[in-house]
């Protein structure tokens, strides 16, 4: 686990007292209000529920994280391990021989700090820009928005580093998770998008650049993961390997993936000057990330994901 876990008032159909919101589920076959549609034939785990951020929301979100705060964010109730091997493994608690460790760069401008509360509380995890036809999707792991209720004052910042926001703070309109993750929290669906609300005119994806997806690819592939870590200023990096850890699940071994790397993507084929790519996996899934820093999991982007991503794009 690499977030804070801590409850919000639950979600519901109609807009929540608070002004906060709007959650709408939509039975298979049916059409909805709000831009959300059913996730297709997939399976009701997967049906896309979208939630709705109203604009006073927004403003207040963009308001609300001033520099002290985003530089007070925490990323989690406790530290610093984050899943290793098969708890079957004699060496569930010692990392493979060789694995590599992470460094601190300057970030890319396709991946940042998604900043949120819970309650009172102050949080963040790492999201992504993705490609998108309408230009305003970001993904991030499901635990990071939605854990008995939905994250509140969310702001997006692109390429965050040393406390600075060289590509704006971006305010979040609506998230779209699977049912089956609101309901069971299966790991397999962990997995979120967001829209993003235009920034001075412009959406996000015309500013930062977009990474592809990389969809039904094999397990194993060379990927660069970029996270944010708790307590540092800046992202990290690392050059690594995934593989299959059981069927829906992919795993990827190197040091210093900690709090706050939740909803990091694992990028194929980056390119760092043009910082395009594509995504393989975002930290999350079993375990919701891992409770050693040294090993990472991520839901596979089969047909599931497939589904939840055409229905976030229908309904960003």
């Amino acid at each position: 686990m690499r977030v804070n876990r801590s409850l919000l008032v639950g979600a519901g159909i109609a807009a929540l007292s608070a002004g906060i919101g709007l959650t709408v589920s939509v039975p298979a076959g049916a059409s909805g209000p709000a831009g959300t549609r059913p996730a297709g034939s997939s399976g009701a785990g997967t049906q896309a529920i979208t939630y709705v951020v109203s604009a006073a929301a927004q403003r207040s979100a963009l308001e609300y994280w001033t520099p002290p705060l985003t530089a007070a964010a925490t990323a989690a109730t406790g530290l610093p391990s984050r899943a290793g091997m098969s708890p079957d493994s004699p060496d569930a608690l010692i990392a493979p021989a060789g694995t590599p460790t992470a460094t601190r760069f300057s970030g890319l401008a396709a991946v940042g700090a998604l900043f949120y509360t819970t309650g009172s509380k102050q949080h963040f995890c790492t999201a992504s820009v993705i490609d998108s036809a309408p230009r305003n999707t970001i993904l991030t792991a499901a635990h990071c928005v939605y854990s008995g209720g939905y994250a509140t004052k969310l702001a997006y910042v692109p390429e965050y580093h040393s406390g600075t926001r060289p590509l704006g703070t971006w305010a979040v309109r609506s998230i779209t998770v699977a049912a089956g993750w609101r309901t069971t929290r299966n790991p397999n669906l962990d997995f979120a998008f967001l829209a993003l609300a235009p920034l001075r005119g412009k959406h996000v994806q015309s500013v930062t650049g977009g990474l592809a997806l990389a969809l039904r690819s094999s397990y194993a592939q060379a990927v660069n993961v970029v996270g944010y870590n708790d307590g540092e200023a800046d992202p990290v990096r690392c050059l690594t390997r995934s593989f299959e850890f059981r069927p829906g699940q992919q795993e990827f071994y190197c040091h210093d993936y900690r709090t706050g790397s939740s909803g990091g993507p694992w990028i194929t084929g980056l390119n760092p000057r043009s910082g395009t790519g594509a995504v393989h996996g975002v930290i999350g899934g079993y375990e919701e990330g891992g409770d050693y820093e040294w090993a990472s999991y991520s839901a596979y982007f089969g047909a599931q994901f497939a589904a939840l991503f055409k229905e976030a794009v229908r309904a960003g």
